[in-house]
């Protein structure tokens, strides 16, 4: 019998045609040779293993040591997911088996490319014993980028669940490493706090496990696949810091993945329609009956209220982390003239907002608007950048073309 994957038939050739998707022989050339990565984990693993036999802690461990540990463990992570990834469109769609849709190609091929990087990190340190990748690399290093894309496909989701058992087990091994032996008191604390750290991550993943259902529903779907990607984040920073726990001494830690509280979704116990809106002129806007009808209706056509509340989370994070502050314009205006008249920030250090790079100083607000809705139109959720400027013009975003 054929092989399915490398030896696609004409109909399958078709299907994949029809569906825009694309062929995955550079995937599975990677992926195949990206499989060493499995081999340099179980090195780092034994290595580990005859570190503490030998009384020798990680803490204490040469730099080519903790090199070889950090890089397999990159190498591993990345080879999962991107393995994850695959089989999982295979097994939702076998019958493009050995085609991909570009968003699943895109992501597949970021992970799948980095891992050879990781891989000759971690052989380069098993034969010098004077490589310290830090000198190298800004470490930790983080997950290649998502690739964003509205709505995210059940086969991603899937994939993401079965990709978290092995980078949790593999996590346990290494923080039970580290404390397999008295802790020195020096280093008592950089434990606690990498502990806390795996700990966040396994909340995550244990609230979205707990988010599954059966039933399909958007916002859910929202909720899940952000604390999936946060904890995987964590984790893989989590496995470099016990491969070196040195860099605990500069690290700071990533900012938790934004995600709403469910009951604060349209038809919750705690939704507030004018949670987007600014505080200091709430008020106002409130007393404007043309306002409280704008409001009303942005939400009414506001296809994934999971998203825009993810997005004013994700702000709020940057706010409560110190990146973003709320900005004042030198007339005194606080908020963006248009529905749902939202606060203006300011940048004060580098961050990503929306899926955009944003650079010290810049002015940004949130933008959610449906008036091009019943247009024909999408409905409009992003940010807006700046300068702003003061003006006395009211946009109520009419989707109705009424008011």
């Amino acid at each position: 019998m054929a092989d399915p994957l490398h030896h696609p038939t004409l109909l399958t050739k078709m299907r994949a045609t029809l569906a825009g998707e694309r062929d995955t022989v550079l995937l599975e050339a990677l992926r195949g040779a990206g499989r060493a990565a499995f081999d340099e984990l179980m090195a780092a693993e034994k290595l580990r293993d005859e570190l503490t036999a030998g009384g020798t802690t990680v803490w204490d461990a040469p730099a080519a040591v903790a090199s070889q540990l950090l890089a397999a463990w990159n190498a591993f992570v990345l080879q999962s997911l991107g393995e994850a990834f695959l089989d999982a469109d295979y097994a939702a769609n076998p019958g493009t088996v050995g085609y991909v849709p570009p968003v699943t190609f895109q992501q597949v091929s970021g992970w799948l490319s980095a891992v050879e990087g990781w891989i000759s990190r971690a052989r380069q340190a098993r034969v010098n014993p004077d490589y310290d990748i830090s000198t190298e690399l800004a470490l930790p290093a983080g997950l290649p980028a998502w690739v964003e894309v509205e709505p995210c496909p059940a086969e991603h989701l899937a994939a993401l669940l079965a990709a978290i058992p092995p980078v949790r087990e593999h996590i346990d091994v290494a923080l039970f490493a580290l404390e397999r032996r008295d802790v020195p008191a020096r280093h008592q604390q950089a434990v606690n706090r990498l502990k806390q750290l795996a700990a966040e991550a396994a909340a995550a993943a244990d609230y979205a496990v707990s988010l599954s259902t059966q039933r399909h529903h958007p916002g859910l779907h929202e909720l899940i696949e952000n604390n999936l990607k946060n904890a995987l984040e964590l984790w893989f920073h989590v496995g470099q810091l016990a491969a070196m726990p040195r860099l605990l001494d500069n690290y700071r830690a990533l900012r938790p993945a934004a995600r709403p509280d469910v009951a604060a979704l349209p038809g919750g116990s705690r939704f507030d329609p004018w949670c987007l809106t600014d505080r200091a002129t709430l008020a106002r806007w409130q007393r404007d009956p043309q306002a409280r009808q704008a409001i009303a209706e942005m939400w009414q056509y506001d296809p994934d209220p999971a998203a825009t509340l993810t997005l004013k989370a994700q702000i709020d994070a940057a706010v409560a982390a110190g990146d973003v502050v709320l900005h004042r314009t030198r007339a005194g205006s606080t908020c963006y003239y248009e529905c749902p008249w939202s606060p203006l920030y300011e940048v004060r250090r580098p961050t990503r907002i929306a899926g955009r790079s944003l650079k010290v100083l810049e002015q940004f607000t949130l933008q959610a608007a449906a008036d091009d809705v019943l247009r024909g139109g999408t409905f409009e959720r992003g940010i807006v950048t700046g300068p702003f400027q003061p003006t006395n013009e009211v946009d109520y975003c009419d989707p109705d073309g009424l008011h």
